[in-house]
């Protein structure tokens, strides 16, 4: 996390970590398929997420978006829990789509 907080209790990560994340994750793929024959082209990339919003005092009326961990049923008991999806479409920084190998 950039700032110092404390991260509630029953989350797993602020947004922004889990979308850096993925990029991590995509763009260790990207590496590891530079030489393969087989390479797939990253399209659409959907993330839903059930989060939790709080209030930030220290960033004049900011709020945090943070990932809620869910049950092993899949939900979450909390009322102020909401769902944000975000569909990325990832780009190489010259502004191709990614490829990828089918191997991690």
């Amino acid at each position: 996390m950039s700032r110092e907080e404390t991260r509630p209790a029953g989350t797993v990560a602020g947004l922004a970590e889990a979308v850096k994340a993925l990029r991590a994750e995509l763009n260790d793929a990207m590496t590891a398929g530079q030489h393969e024959a087989l390479r797939f082209e990253v399209g659409t990339v959907t993330m839903e997420f059930a989060v939790e919003v709080t209030a930030d005092a220290e960033a004049k009326g900011g709020v945090r978006f943070w990932v809620v961990e869910l049950a092993a049923g899949g939900s979450v008991g909390r009322s102020a829990t909401h769902t944000v999806t975000l569909e990325l479409k990832p780009k190489t920084q010259d502004g191709r789509s990614p490829l990828i190998s089918d191997e991690e």
